[in-house]
């Protein structure tokens, strides 16, 4: 159960993250919060992050970054990279959407900075929700529903976040100009990796 709580919680932090911009809500926490704070070492070590001011660290430094890798030099969606053509689908014929449906998760196209449902941090936000059902199975000691979420989240990782988010990833770890979104690949490219893995056997 504890391992499924930190599971939960990390795929929230991280799909948070890569949708949209830093508020002061998140910086609160990635401030204040040690256990959060340990997860993005060089941020934690970043003289900036210390010494400026939220308004002034928020607007002029992380969510230029933020500007940078998610909207105007990278490309965060899935079909970019694996469509032929290198187009990002953004209607109905997005190969999640169908996923998405199942468990009636929606897209929140205005409160995200995405125009495609395959955005990379919907696609995490989306395994958040898959978390989150397999919480609520454990809590109700139903194995079959149980079985059903883990075999879930394993074929969706599989099929929409493992064979591309790799190649976003690497570039936002050289591309990047704050610690923070260096720090956030890294941890997304591990902790992914790693938890496919564990689905897996």
């Amino acid at each position: 159960m504890e391992k499924t709580k930190l599971r939960n919680s990390l795929y929230g932090l991280i799909s948070r993250l890569l949708m949209s911009e830093v508020d002061s809500e998140i910086l609160k926490i990635l401030k204040y919060d040690s256990q959060v704070l340990d997860l993005f070492p060089n941020l934690k070590e970043w003289d900036l992050f210390k010494t400026l001011d939220d308004t002034q660290l928020i607007d002029e430094h992380l969510n230029v970054d933020f500007t940078n890798i998610s909207l105007l030099h990278l490309v965060p969606y899935e079909t970019f990279y694996t469509r032929e053509d290198g187009m990002v689908e953004t209607g109905g014929a997005n190969p999640v959407t169908n996923f998405y449906h199942k468990y009636g998760f929606k897209v929140e196209f205005e409160k995200a900075r995405v125009v495609s449902p395959d955005h990379i941090g919907i696609e995490l936000e989306f395994m958040y929700k898959l978390t989150e059902a397999e919480l609520e199975a454990r809590n109700n000691g139903d194995e079959e529903a149980l079985n059903i979420v883990l075999s879930e989240q394993k074929e969706f990782l599989e099929k929409h976040v493992i064979n591309w988010f790799a190649l976003y990833l690497i570039n936002v770890k050289y591309e990047s100009r704050t610690p923070l979104y260096h720090d956030l690949a890294e941890l997304t490219l591990s902790f992914v990796l790693e938890d496919y893995e564990s689905l897996k056997s």
